[in-house]
């Protein structure tokens, strides 16, 4: 018999802060206490990784022989590729004008849900699943202290945490701007950036604003947050945050600001700040390095005087997470893929277009930038090593994708897995169902030409061969799960394990659905929990799986289809549906945890926790 919900509709706890007060990020919130598992080290992780195997009695898989180390593992350096650090640092060195660093706020307010939007899991079992209003496709939600927090969806401006056990309504807030992102959550906060342009941080406990600052029209990434800073991208192309866009009513349009135009083409404030509304984050600073001298040309012009550097149309920049204040900002070629990943002092990111770059994350210093065709976000295992997924096919060739491993030291490379990407090529992609549902969710944001130039689709296009903004942001990619018992990815059609020193093929799962037909990918990127694999896939099911076979060891039917990473805390599955629902399925397995928000924590770094 299924488990039936009736739940009344809770009170949004506490309201957010007004209008007028939240023109102010800059004011320092009451201390928050660091939440339990941030901060953690690799050498902590291979430990998690020990306790998982022990406690789930996984079969057919010893621990490797090998002293796990005591201190942080050295983070790799990068080799593969065409080496692009000197032509990067000349871009954020002083010969160009740096990104723009003056913003105006978003604001938030409350809002409910109607008790209509409860449901039962159809299927026997406890657990929940909630319609959410918009009916939209949902990216990867996060739990954190008892309370799944998740997008309305990609057409809503609307975000909302739920009680983690029962699927109940604990607030909910109505947003300036539509399209909010896969929310990371830390340190007391929740962070999210929108399609339609600000980057928010709120109070976890009760959804009220910290800070925002509308970065730039749109923002096809995520953020994320270590050691108090949140870490974003978003399109600054030489104009500051000027959004290429009709004046449809539905995006805000301003003029570019020139020679004595303040903030948004404001007339000059008294104080030359421009718009006495906008949000100065002041402190902003370009990132060292300047060597060596590219000669391309094209650069356009700023206010300043100064050219923005060729070849860069976005910003990654780091801020405070408490006040929001720019630490940092580095000129990059394109909008990051997914989320950077911060791991132990440094922040790696790969782009649309392909560069896999890594930064200081303290100082945002450009220690490497390499164009490598990357085609997911990187992911530093506990070993050191370094795994990512990029395209390996030549002019006029079918597109491929490939596994890549770099060790610590940047030597035993591999490159393996090799298979037919029809996920990637655009020419499949675009008669695909995923492109039409691109397009009608563009057109509902106000995008019916599709993405903006300011989002450098063309970049996206010819590397994952998605270029509407839908796309882009809801683009997970092959993502690498790296785990003591195989690299586990979703490779388009089917999840690929391969092994971890040598690349070869452990075991392959071949997925339910036509490619070429849906476009996109079968399922979304796994997840690792308590030793087992979990994955949501677009036929509607949520799987766990045996890491050292594939098999399947649960299945669930949820008849929905999804395209995102789930997430898994306290033996709970949560995810959220291309069709605007988010489930909570109890397991009835507490051990199944350790997964709480996409990439697994909120500095995305894709290592478990047991």
């Amino acid at each position: 018999m299924r488990t039936l919900l009736f739940l009344s509709v809770a009170a949004v706890a506490a309201a957010c802060s007004p209008r007028g007060d939240a023109i102010k990020p800059h004011q320092p919130p009451a201390p928050v206490a660091v939440a339990p598992g941030e901060g953690e080290t690799p050498a902590m992780v291979a430990a998690a990784f020990e306790h998982a195997a022990a406690g789930q009695g996984v079969a057919a898989v010893a621990p490797a022989k090998t002293e796990r180390p005591t201190e942080p593992v050295d983070e790799p350096e990068l080799t593969d590729g065409e080496d692009v650090t000197a032509f990067v640092r000349e871009q954020n060195s002083d010969k160009y004008a740096p990104p723009p660093s003056t913003f105006r706020p978003g604001h938030v307010s409350p809002r409910t849900l109607d008790v209509s939007a409860y449901k039962a899991l159809p299927f026997k079992g406890n657990g929940f699943v909630v319609a959410l209003p918009s009916g939209a496709p949902l990216t990867t939600p996060a739990v954190y202290d008892g309370k799944v927090v998740v997008s309305g969806g990609f057409r809503s401006k609307e975000l909302y945490a739920l009680d983690a056990a029962t699927g109940k309504l604990v607030w909910g807030l109505d947003l300036d701007d539509d399209g909010p992102s896969a929310p990371a959550c830390a340190e007391g906060v929740c962070a999210f950036n929108t399609e339609s342009c600000t980057l928010f941080v709120v109070d976890a406990a009760t959804g009220a604003q910290r800070w925002s600052l509308w970065l730039g029209d749109p923002l096809t990434s995520a953020p994320t947050i270590a050691d108090g800073r949140v870490f974003t991208s978003y399109p600054a192309g030489g104009v500051g945050y000027v959004p290429q866009l009709p004046n449809d009513g539905n995006h805000q349009i301003n003029p570019a600001p020139g020679p004595g135009s303040g903030a948004n083409g404001a007339p000059d404030a008294p104080n030359g700040q421009g718009d006495p509304a906008a949000v100065v984050a002041q402190g902003a600073q370009q990132a060292p390095g300047n060597v060596a001298h590219n000669p391309a040309a094209g650069a356009a012009s700023r206010g300043d005087g100064k050219a923005r550097p060729p070849g860069a149309t976005h910003a990654l920049a780091a801020f405070d997470l408490k006040t929001g204040k720019i630490l940092w900002q580095v000129w990059i070629d394109s909008d990051v893929l997914s989320a950077p990943v911060a791991v132990g002092r440094h922040l790696y990111a790969t782009s649309f277009a392909g560069t896999l770059y890594k930064l200081d994350q303290a100082t945002g210093a450009i220690l490497a930038a390499r164009k490598v065709r990357a085609t997911s976000a990187p992911v530093i295992a506990a070993t050191g090593d370094l795994f990512y997924t990029r395209r390996d096919d030549a002019k006029g060739e079918a597109a491929a994708e490939v596994v890549v491993r770099t060790n610590d030291k940047g030597q035993a490379k591999w490159v393996a897995a090799k298979k037919r990407a029809a996920y990637l090529d655009h020419a499949v992609q675009a008669r695909s169902g995923l492109k039409a549902q691109a397009a009608d969710n563009d057109s509902a944001n106000g995008f019916g030409g599709g993405a903006p130039t300011a989002a450098n689709p063309g970049a996206a296009l010819g590397n994952v061969g998605q270029d509407n903004v839908f796309s882009m942001q809801a683009f997970q990619g092959s993502r690498v799960l790296a785990t003591r018992w195989g690299n586990v990815n979703t490779m388009g059609d089917e999840v690929v394990c391969t092994d971890p020193a040598t690349g070869e093929k452990r075991w392959t799962k071949k997925l339910e659905g036509d490619l070429a037909k849906a476009g996109g990918f079968l399922a979304a990127p796994p997840a690792e929990a308590g030793g087992r694999i979990v994955l949501g896939t677009l036929d509607g099911m949520v799987l766990v799986l045996d890491p050292t076979t594939g098999k399947e060891q649960l299945r669930y039917r949820l008849q929905r289809p999804i395209r995102s990473q789930p997430v898994v805390v306290g033996g709970w599955i949560y995810v959220g549906t291309d069709d605007g629902h988010v489930a909570g399925i109890d397991t009835r397995n507490p051990e199944l945890t350790g997964w709480s928000q996409w990439g697994g924590d909120a500095a995305r770094t894709g290592a478990p926790r047991g």
